[in-house]
């Protein structure tokens, strides 16, 4: 128990200069990508005194290092500056607006993921050297080379433009928002008993959770299919066979469960 303690203790330290190498690579980045953040905010035909003035109400004018330590200073005050394309809002705000959907397609993107990846894994185990192995590796590596953007623009094009199945943005259809709880739309119309929101609400997060999970899912798959195939090798599982249990209980009472411990420890 005092490992396990030191061990937790320790990952939670680590995060401190992880954060702090974080915030250090993201401010030195601004600065040196090309162009002036303030000519972006007041446009090309500012004058230079009306420049000069927002560059000192910034405080870009400041010596670099000083610019880094009130940077940090703010960071430490949840002050994130306000947004220069949402009407000058602070930028914490936005986050809080958008945290509720981030949420939201994490979770239905990782279940994607883990379910496709249970699935074609657990079939490349079970059939090692055969065609459905060979083509669930290759299914692995495909997915797990796509590129997110472009993956979610091909599903928009087919099911949401060409055959309409399903909506190209938004979080759910007009006037279908449940009552505001947690903000997690999906959420929310259960614990209202909102079906008709829910029933929205899982058709506008249908695209985004497939394209997060399809490309995740390659991992799980490989996963898997390496885990199974060490389960079914062992000396347990022989000895089950030969006692005349059937494959079925086999699989899903010996085999998968042994294999699904290292997945559990990767989620």
């Amino acid at each position: 128990m005092a490992s396990l303690r030191a061990y937790v203790l320790t990952r939670v330290l680590l995060t401190i200069p992880m954060i702090f190498i974080l915030l250090t690579v993201v401010f030195l980045v601004m600065r040196v990508l090309p162009g002036n953040p303030v000519i972006a905010m007041v446009g090309m035909k500012a004058s230079e005194e009306q420049i000069r003035q927002l560059m000192h109400q910034l405080g870009l004018d400041k010596p670099l290092w000083r610019q880094y330590l009130d940077y940090l200073a703010q960071v430490l005050r949840g002050d994130l500056g306000n947004s220069m394309i949402w009407g000058r809002r602070p930028v914490i705000d936005e986050i809080m607006d958008h945290f509720p959907a981030t949420i939201e397609l994490t979770i239905s993107g990782f279940a994607v993921s883990v379910l496709l990846g249970i699935a074609t894994g657990t079939v490349a185990g079970l059939r090692r050297g055969t065609g459905w192995d060979l083509a669930m590796r290759v299914y692995s590596i495909v997915v797990y080379a796509l590129f997110i953007p472009w993956l979610g623009m091909m599903l928009q094009y087919i099911f949401g433009v060409k055959l309409g199945w399903f909506p190209i943005g938004g979080r759910i259809g007009p006037m279908m928002e449940p009552e505001h709880i947690t903000g997690l739309y999906v959420l929310d119309s259960i614990l209202t008993l909102n079906w008709s929101s829910l029933a929205s609400a899982l058709r506008y997060l249908t695209l985004p959770s497939l394209t997060l999970g399809v490309v995740l899912s390659g991992v799980y798959t490989r996963l898997v299919r390496s885990s199974l195939s060490e389960v079914l090798a062992q000396d347990f599982i022989r000895a089950a066979r030969s006692r005349g249990v059937s494959e079925r209980v086999v699989l899903f009472r010996h085999a998968l469960k042994n294999a699904f411990i290292p997945i559990l420890t990767m989620m």
